[in-house]
């Protein structure tokens, strides 16, 4: 036991990182009752997860925290970490993770608990049902467990039956193309976001049009920070489809269906942070290209402190809305053709 789980936590892959093999990797860190301070990192075996950690948690939670970014909001600051992320790349490479308040043994309670999954190579679909699944698992498990062992022990058996199932999947990855047809014909039925009167779709394809372009043709590489747009949660879809509908929509609005180099990160506010409520995303925030430590205020900024990009009174042109409304019809309209062609 104690071999197996020292294969799973050992350092860096060097074998497989960046050949572009099928990969699915758990990995788990931050703050656990199992440990006196910051638990063991768990799973840390590709460069994507090393960097994903570096980012989120060293970077962006840490940082936040020693400069005092959250208390200095008073009441715009929520009162938990209850979150749903994912981060693409380019086609089918993904990180998708929950992060969730936790503590560690003497009961210091300002970091969260993190889990997540790394994947590229496989169908998206289910490759992506796959990881929320295995995360979801992990997350109720940990919550529960107060022993180190015991979480050492669901980290080796979820490890293992997450490649199990991924070998299910089989390799060759592709299909982003449909599932993001998928997303985007959601959110484009959602009348709140999308139908005679609402605004939120165009106004968050307008922000996007203003901040964002102009940011990738200067080269989001050589920015110092990224772009932040807070979107609002998309109904009919449970915690993580906000976060996978609302990056489906932008990378189509900004004709980049193959991914971002720099990365796409969605980082969903589930019902339980701001309302005590449970089911979907409240709201979504989107981070184009570098995330860095000021962008990741978001993950403990209410409303009040951060307002939706989509209440923003834009002026925006006649003719630019229609475009947005053509494309959004467009989206349901495609998935209405592939649900004919399917039963054809």
């Amino acid at each position: 036991m104690l071999k197996k789980f020292s294969q799973w936590i050992g350092g860096l892959a060097t074998g497989t990182e960046g050949s572009g093999e099928p990969r699915a990797q758990l990995c788990l860190f931050g703050k656990h009752p199992g440990w006196d301070d910051h638990m063991q990192d768990m799973g840390l075996n590709t460069e994507r997860l090393v960097e994903v950690r570096r980012t989120l948690y060293t970077e962006g939670i840490a940082g936040n925290i020693d400069v005092g970014a959250w208390e200095k909001l008073g009441a715009g600051a929520l009162p938990l970490f209850e979150h749903v992320f994912v981060w693409r790349f380019r086609g089918d490479e993904f990180v998708f993770g929950r992060l969730w308040s936790s503590s560690d043994a003497r009961g210091r309670k300002k970091y969260p608990m993190v889990a997540c999954v790394h994947a590229r190579g496989y169908e998206l679909t289910r490759m992506a049902a796959l990881a929320s699944e295995s995360v979801t698992r992990v997350m109720e498990a940990c919550r529960h467990e107060t022993d180190a062992q015991a979480v050492r022990s669901v980290f080796l058996r979820e490890s293992e039956g997450l490649m199990a199932r991924a070998s299910g999947i089989g390799g060759g990855g592709g299909g982003f193309e449909r599932f993001d047809g998928g997303c985007k014909s959601t959110l484009a039925a959602d009348h709140s976001l999308n139908a005679d009167g609402a605004v939120a779709l165009v106004r968050a394809a307008y922000a996007l049009h203003r901040e964002a372009e102009p940011a990738m043709k200067r080269g989001l590489a050589q920015s110092s920070r990224g772009v932040h747009l807070r979107l609002p949660g998309v109904r009919g879809m449970g915690p993580g489809g906000s976060a996978w509908a609302w990056t489906a929509a932008v990378l189509d609005l900004l004709n980049m269906p193959g991914g971002i180099a720099d990365g796409l990160m969605a980082i969903e506010a589930v019902g339980g942070t701001a309302t005590g409520g449970a089911g979907g995303g409240v709201w979504v925030d989107a981070l184009i290209g570098k995330v860095t430590t000021q962008e990741l205020v978001c993950l403990r900024a209410s409303t009040s402190a951060i307002p939706l990009t989509t209440d923003v009174p834009f002026h925006i042109d006649a003719a630019f809305g229609d475009r947005v409304r053509s494309k959004a019809a467009m989206w349901r309209g495609g998935a209405a053709q592939e649900r004919a062609g399917m039963h054809g």
